[in-house]
């Protein structure tokens, strides 16, 4: 450990969770990422989480990092350091913190010394006064409390302050030096200033190597780097909360990946334009959340009638309406699973992680092709929007695979070429428009095998029963859940989609007081795989399914495919994911 010694001896803390507070507009998410950074160059395992209502300014806004010596997935415990931009942080956090626990906060306010009532306070915590103001107008602008909060907060855990300075260098490199330098000094302002008078609050982390080959990312960052190592070309958006950044990130690489990238007027043009470049053999994604998908819903109908690979990913907010446009749900599994009028086939896949959306958007593209349908990728604002340290991606793992189309020289012999001819499969024929010998109809009609539309009773049938048949071909082995934890656990958790890491944290808490379990996670949902689903259930005695709304939409589909009710659920539906020690609660109840 460097820095100064302290005047009494200081536990390592293998495991920390930071919380930084504010006003939207304060930089509280910058302090929340430049403090994950430094933990991840310390050596540490991350994850951070944010809370905000929708306003540009005001409200109140947090960004919870938690660091650990181990691989972690989801906030887990009380917290240790509490970085408040205002007092109003220190009052509605008092309660989370853990007993010693460090609270940092302005010294002084125009002038003013910050004075906290008799009950506002707790005595077994230390509380740090820092002029951080007055730091950052040492550097000529208000703006730089950002660093100095992150160079004190650095100091209380004894890291170096060479984390600091390289993350300074790293975050605003693009501004130039002056900007860097200024930051850095900031920074070292807010670090000597603790160093030289708060020994006694320290907190203590372990300092190691950096971990190897990992990288801090969020789910829609995950998402969008998935699409691009499958060959996506074409992404039409239009923004909405919390999908936005999707677009965001594919306009920013728009000319390194040579992607062609729309900010469309509204989302019916965007998945109309998905169903023409499909159509055209480009790979295609659009993405946004419950309201924009709504619209989509009859051109996601034409892509299931013309048999058009489009993908769509649903980043989930609560709703209905405009809801809560800024925090998180999993109540749009059913209308996604039924969209548009009719029937039809479509994948569905609900990542879990952030390995899960890189990986899993791959196979997505991959089986929209191949399958020739429509996909729905279905995220939510908590796993878009949470960062968390994940292993560099190995790319022989995410291998592209592609739908056939006949080359020119088999398209230059072709006769009485049927673009949904009646395969045993059910998977057709594709031609790139403007082949030779390829011309056919492509259209939202009922039709026949050229395309040409039919209104008999038989033909419809028969292109029914095709359509339905393709998802036959899907490889079995990916669509299993997969299985966590002891396998002949007599207790089974059942979860879907980003529950994922709140369940995986709630067993590492039973498994310390000797509870076993078995956690199923089932990330697709079409095809779905209800003979593994059933197995495993049949092989509990006990059960619970945790998700993310009011009616258990995945306990009714397991229902609806297997025949299995499972009696026990937890279902949270006040727009907060879902926190490791309620799951571990809920199950010591049950295992009573």
């Amino acid at each position: 450990m460097k820095g100064k010694k302290n005047a009494k001896a200081v536990s390592m803390l293998e495991d920390i969770t930071i919380k930084i507070g504010g006003e939207a507009g304060s930089g509280v998410a910058i302090i929340g990422l430049a403090i994950a950074r430094c933990l991840k160059d310390a050596g540490m395992h991350v994850f951070s989480e944010n809370d905000y209502p929708s306003l540009i300014r005001g409200g109140h806004n947090t960004v919870s990092v938690r660091g650990s010596t181990q691989k972690i997935h989801s906030l887990c415990g009380k917290v240790n350091m509490l970085i408040c931009l205002n007092k109003q942080t220190a009052v509605l956090h008092k309660d989370e913190l853990e007993k010693g626990a460090s609270v940092i906060f302005e010294s002084n306010h125009q002038g003013e010394s910050v004075n906290f009532a008799q009950d506002e306070k707790r005595k077994d915590v230390n509380y740090v006064p820092v002029p951080l103001l007055e730091f950052a107008q040492k550097e000529g602008n208000p703006i730089f409390t950002n660093s100095v909060a992150v160079g004190a907060a650095l100091a209380l855990l004894e890291a170096d302050f060479e984390i600091a300075k390289k993350e300074m260098e790293k975050a605003f490199s693009r501004k130039g030096a002056e900007i860097v330098q200024k930051n850095i000094s900031a920074a070292k302002a807010g670090y000597e200033f603790i160093s030289k008078n708060f020994s006694k609050a320290r907190l203590s982390i372990p300092i190691r190597k950096k971990l190897p080959s990992t990288i801090l990312l969020n789910g829609n960052d995950a998402i969008c780097l998935g699409a691009l190592r499958a060959g996506c070309k074409f992404v039409a958006e239009y923004p909405m909360s919390p999908s936005s950044s999707v677009l965001h990130f594919m306009a920013a690489h728009e000319r390194e990946f040579e992607l062609v990238v729309k900010h469309t007027e509204d989302e019916i043009c965007a998945v109309n334009m998905l169903c023409g470049a499909a159509f055209a053999g480009a790979r295609c994604i659009t993405a946004t959340s419950g309201g924009g998908f709504s619209l989509m819903a009859e051109a996601i109908g034409m892509a299931g009638m013309a048999e058009q690979p489009i993908v769509i990913v649903e980043v989930q907010r609560a709703g209905p309406s405009t809801g809560l446009p800024t925090y998180t749900d999993q109540s749009d599994l059913q209308f996604a699973l039924h969209i548009s009028h009719g029937e039809f086939p479509r994948l569905m896949f609900c990542p879990g992680d952030v390995e899960e959306c890189f990986y899993g958007m791959v196979d997505v593209l991959n089986w929209a092709e191949k399958l020739q349908m429509p996909a729905i990728v279905l995220s939510d604002k908590y796993l878009g929007e949470h960062l968390c340290t994940t292993p560099r991606f190995d790319m022989k793992k995410a291998k592209v695979q592609r739908g056939g189309r006949a080359g020119d020289k088999e398209m230059a012999n072709a006769k009485n070429f049927k673009r949904y001819s009646l395969t045993k499969s059910g998977i057709s024929e594709q031609c790139f428009p403007g082949q030779q010998n390829g011309m056919h109809v492509t259209s939202s009609y009922e039709h026949d095998e050229t395309g040409f539309s039919c209104e008999e009773g038989k033909m419809r049938t028969a292109m029914m029963q095709k359509r339905a048949k393709k998802l036959e071909a899907m490889d079995r082995e990916i669509i299993k859940p997969k299985i966590y934890g002891k396998k002949d656990a007599e207790f089974l958790i059942a979860a879907w989609g980003s529950t994922k890491g709140p369940v995986l944290e709630a067993q590492k808490l039973l498994e310390k007081e000797g509870i076993s379990t078995k956690f199923m996670h089932i990330a697709w949902v079409s095809p779905f795989d209800s003979k593994t689903v059933l197995e495993e259930l049949k092989k509990s005695k006990m059960h619970l399914i945790c998700e993310g709304n009011s009616q258990g939409q995945m306990r009714a589909l397991i229902m609806e495919k297997t025949g299995f009710y499972i009696k026990n659920a937890l279902l949270r539906y006040d727009g907060r994911p879902f926190e490791a020690d309620e799951i571990a609660r809920e199950i010591r109840r049950l295992h009573k």
